[in-house]
């Protein structure tokens, strides 16, 4: 290589070569390293080149290998050399001398079509394996979330519910209490209407899911923004870690449970589910404890 660096005397000379023996001799005459091309068509682009197809074809290859060092990184797996450049040249692929040596009677065509053939193959079957995987994590994943909803849910219903019931009945009989003697009117309404019992009955429609804890306090914000306060929420951390299907990562989430009594206030609770990609899910009717346990017991038995 040290000649490329001093000045030596040099001959231009024009070689006519038959195009099925170009590839074959450029190759040979390439390992000289004595000669320099000169391109007879400098107003060309790279794109309006003969060879910018099988250009094309090397980057898709090139683009495949690291797809599949790339998958490699990811399941930590060591990778071994398959040898150095000038060794790959030294093979002379395609060449007459090669084809003489036995080390290789394909032409580089050929082998380029080889090469594609094999590393489509084994790019379509990885794929196949990631689409396979993913679809189980998700499953798995969800079969979590819903054992955890109603696991954290069961637990709101049975020790938080009542005591916020006992607070508002509490309330409600000293509102009432105090405004008794107001108004004979008020009284005679109350009595029409089915007194304070029938407001006591009202339900509250719900919505449960998962979030990631990291977005809890933009999530939990604009639910009071966009509701302007008309809603109680609550959270409940789950301890155990949910890998995330495209990047492998494991993401800290939690139960979320929001109470509304509007159906507008529905409508806008779903779009921020939405837009923060959390997972909603259905919960049965709370008050019938054997369905519930039921349904926890079949989701666990899934999870085993």
């Amino acid at each position: 290589m040290v000649r490329w660096f001093r000045s030596e005397p040099m001959e231009y000379i024009s070689l006519i070569v038959n195009e099925d023996a170009a590839h074959d001799c450029l190759a040979d005459l390439g390992k000289l390293g004595i000669l320099q091309f000169t391109d007879l068509n400098p107003e060309l682009t790279p794109f309006q080149r003969r060879f910018v197809s099988y250009v094309k074809r090397c980057d898709e290859l090139e683009r495949k290998l690291r797809f599949f060092a790339g998958e490699c990184d990811k399941f930590e797996l060591e990778l071994a050399s398959a040898g150095t450049v000038d060794g790959f040249l030294a093979t002379s692929v395609g060449s007459s001398s090669g084809a003489i040596a036995g080390k290789s009677n394909e032409t580089g065509a050929q082998l380029l079509e080889s090469h594609e053939v094999e590393l489509d193959g084994y790019e379509n079957q990885l794929k196949e394996l990631n689409n396979y995987s993913e679809k189980l994590t998700i499953e798995y994943n969800e079969k979590v979330e819903l054992q955890e909803v109603l696991e954290k849910a069961r637990r709101f219903f049975m020790t938080d519910a009542p005591r916020l019931a006992v607070s508002e009945l509490t309330s409600s009989g000293k509102k009432i209490s105090e405004g008794a003697g107001d108004s004979k009117s008020e009284g005679l309404l109350e009595e029409g209407d089915g007194g304070t019992g029938r407001d006591l009955d009202m339900r509250f429609s719900s919505v449960t899911g998962v979030v990631a804890s990291e977005e809890r306090s933009r999530f939990e914000r604009m639910i009071f923004r966009a509701t302007r306060g008309n809603c109680y929420v609550r959270f409940a951390p789950i301890k155990q870690p949910i890998t995330d299907p495209e990047t492998g990562q494991s993401v800290e989430k939690c139960v979320f449970i929001i109470f509304y009594k509007s159906l507008s206030i529905e409508k806008k609770l779903k779009k921020i589910c939405d837009a923060f990609g959390a997972h909603r899910y259905s919960l049965p009717d709370m008050d019938d404890a054997p369905a519930v346990d039921r349904m926890l017991t079949e989701n666990a038995q899934e999870l085993v």
